[in-house]
């Protein structure tokens, strides 16, 4: 694999949260980070913000065509691609009994075939950099919650598929994991009722809910140092995912 001061890498749904944290901390680590975000996000970021080593490029990962620019940009400019995060995603949810078919498949669409079109695009690129990893940001909420039949489906369907690429791309020096978030602050989850915020952050056992930095530093560990290992799910939860300790 490429040295550290030598990677380029592409991540999605970086223009806030938990993406721009994976851009910054990657680009910390000297590499060359693609940020990638829909056109409108792209457009608002201020730049000047921005770590040295950081491109932007508008990105809508459920685009065909939108896809193959970003590879193709990369292609030009870079020739290869050593580090792949799939961060985009989206959260229109209902009850099953009640979500509308549009719903279902737009989520579905970002969530997991999305991120897979790209990873099927990117592979030459990666093959071209004799090694790298892909890191697929899923959720906690492929355990199942209640009201989340949708996202939760996206979620696990994007682990199961991350498990059997692991198998198909070891043999190329490529790691295939998944990272699954439990509450993380960011602009999306300020959003939730109070009631809900409440409870979610009372039920984790470490007393307190995690910051993008957080999945920043797992998504370092497994792009750069975890070379030994694939096929994997981390659960970044603060221990919530070992069961409800609400009744302390």
């Amino acid at each position: 694999m490429s040295t550290a001061h030598s990677r380029v890498a592409l991540v999605t749904g970086a223009g806030s949260g938990i993406g721009r944290a994976i851009v910054d901390r990657l680009a910390d680590e000297g590499a060359t980070v693609l940020l990638t975000d829909l056109p409108h996000v792209i457009d608002s970021l201020d730049t000047t913000a921005l770590p040295p080593g950081v491109e932007t490029h508008a990105l809508d990962v459920q685009d065909a065509t939108s896809r193959g620019a970003v590879i193709d940009t990369i292609t030009e400019r870079h020739g290869k691609l050593d580090i792949l995060v799939n961060c985009a995603g989206v959260g229109r949810d209902a009850r099953l009994t009640n979500i509308k078919d549009e719903d279902l498949a737009f989520t579905l669409n970002i969530n997991l075939f999305g991120a897979f079109s790209l990873i099927r695009r990117a592979l030459p690129l990666m093959k071209a950099a004799r090694g790298g990893a892909i890191v697929n940001i899923a959720s906690r909420a492929w355990l199942g919650i209640f009201g989340s039949g949708a996202y939760s489906a996206s979620k696990g369907g994007l682990i199961g598929a991350t498990r059997s690429l692991a198998l198909e791309v070891g043999e190329l020096g490529i790691t295939a994991n998944c990272i699954a978030p439990g509450y993380i602050a960011t602009p999306l989850s300020a959003t939730l009722p109070h009631e809900v915020l409440d409870k979610t952050l009372r039920s984790i056992p470490v007393h307190r809910g995690g910051v993008p930095e957080d999945i920043a530093a797992t998504v370092r560990h497994l792009a750069l140092e975890g070379s030994y290992m694939t096929g994997q799910v981390l659960t970044v939860c603060g221990g919530r995912s070992i069961g409800d300790p609400t009744s302390r």
